[in-house]
């Protein structure tokens, strides 16, 4: 198509569709640098000063310079649905991000730089590229998006990723949901990474796709642990264990999980940098629809003075990342090591390691404790919703079978917890 005629059907759709609704779409996902020249640029820049109710005239009036050639854009709208003029745009912004990639990373070859710094740098350029840019959205249309929401979420139909757990996901609003930053913090040896592969089992029987970054675990173990998991059956110890029932359970969830739509991380690289370039790679290869990263403390980004501000850095660069690929980002979180000294204490926000933006960051965080003083088969999890924005805190506790990595039903709060149960 030409892109030329695409921007002028956009511009006078948005100048001559009376209902408004041409306008909040163009401005939704095209910003001033999608035109080809300074003056309709300024032409898309009134139209989103006025809008939604803004016409032809209004715009000559604010450029009375270009009063012919908005007159001329304004006579050659036809009608009809102005998305396929914006895709039309988008897509020629895609191609301009592809070739400014290629002009860069040709340069970078020339200076001799590593194939992998080449390979990162040209994947995250065109992956921010292809996500999709947001300008400004009236109340009136984006009212309209959240009361579908609100009736969907009513008929059962939630768009967020379930926790497996009801109770919690009725308290996050229906489960983990896009461009929200959700940490998760215990003490080592909890099961912070048993419920994160938790989740991402839940996830994945739903189609959702996951891209999962372990920096302590390779992908075989991670694997396995969701093996355990969905078959029920433990990682054997010793030589002769596995009956000839667990044999069959193995075979048939290993050739289930064959078709989970899950990636792993598995590489040494435990750079910002570096996970930037995974997930702008899962986004090159299709829609993103989860991430998890264990742990964010083992993350590092150069050209901080302090480890406080480093990770500062690095928990408002996975709330951006939620926001830019509208994913629900789960990030384990490890808790300062006075807390395991102070008499085995319930962990608090202020437990959270290294920085206090963390919680600042968060939209929720969830913090388990080993209850050892309960004499259960099971270990007991206390789980506490420490914060959440826009919802309720609470803390229950949960059944953990740790050689399957199984977390299970809920068993109600002891009179004396000091938090109100969900």
């Amino acid at each position: 198509m030409d892109y030329d005629l695409a921007e002028i059907a956009v511009l006078a759709s948005a100048m001559r569709d009376e209902t408004g609704r041409s306008a909040a779409q163009a401005l939704e996902h095209l910003t001033q640098e999608d035109f080809s020249s300074p003056e309709r640029q300024s032409i898309f820049e009134v139209i989103g000063k006025l809008a939604p109710d803004c016409n032809d005239v209004d715009v000559m009036m604010e450029l009375p310079e270009s009063t012919d050639a908005i007159s001329s854009i304004s006579q050659q709208y036809g009608g009809g649905k102005i998305t396929r003029y914006v895709d039309h745009l988008i897509e020629h912004r895609n191609h301009r991000a592809v070739e400014r990639a290629i002009f860069v990373a040709n340069d970078e070859l020339n200076q001799e730089k590593s194939a992998e710094q080449i390979a990162s740098g040209f994947t995250a350029s065109v992956a921010k590229s292809l996500s999709k840019r947001k300008g400004q959205v009236h109340v009136k249309d984006a009212s309209q998006e959240a009361h579908a929401e609100y009736l969907s979420l009513d008929a059962g139909q939630a768009s967020a990723i379930s926790t497996g757990f009801p109770k919690l996901d009725a308290h996050l609003g229906g489960g983990l949901q896009n461009g929200k930053l959700y940490v998760l913090g215990a003490r080592p040896g909890v099961g912070k990474s048993a419920l994160a592969m938790h989740v991402t089992l839940q996830a994945s029987r739903k189609g959702i796709r996951t891209s999962y970054v372990s920096l302590e675990m390779g992908a075989a173990e991670c694997a396995g642990r969701l093996l355990s998991n969905a078959s029920g059956v433990a990682r054997p110890t010793e030589a002769g264990k596995l009956t000839a029932q667990d044999k069959t359970k193995l075979a048939d969830t290993a050739k289930a999980m064959k078709g989970w739509p899950i990636t792993f991380k598995d590489d040494n690289k435990a750079t910002l940098e570096a996970l930037g370039a995974f997930l702008a790679q899962q986004r090159l290869e299709g829609e993103l629809g989860f991430a998890v990263v264990d742990y964010l403390q083992l993350l590092t980004s150069d050209g901080y003075d302090s480890r406080v501000q480093e990770v500062s850095h690095i928990s408002r660069s996975l709330k951006q990342m939620s926001l830019e690929y509208e994913i629900p980002v789960l990030a384990l979180s490890q808790l300062n090591r006075s807390s395991s000294k102070d008499g085995g204490r319930k962990p608090g926000l202020s437990d959270l390691r290294e920085s206090g933006s963390i919680e600042q960051d968060a939209d929720a965080v969830i913090l388990l404790h080993r209850e050892k003083e309960i004499d259960r088969e099971n270990d007991c999890v206390w789980m506490h919703l420490a914060k959440n924005r826009g919802g309720q805190t609470g803390v229950s506790y949960s059944t953990f079978e740790k050689p399957l990595g199984r977390f299970s039903s809920y068993v109600e709060p002891r009179l004396n917890e000091d938090k109100p149960p969900f």
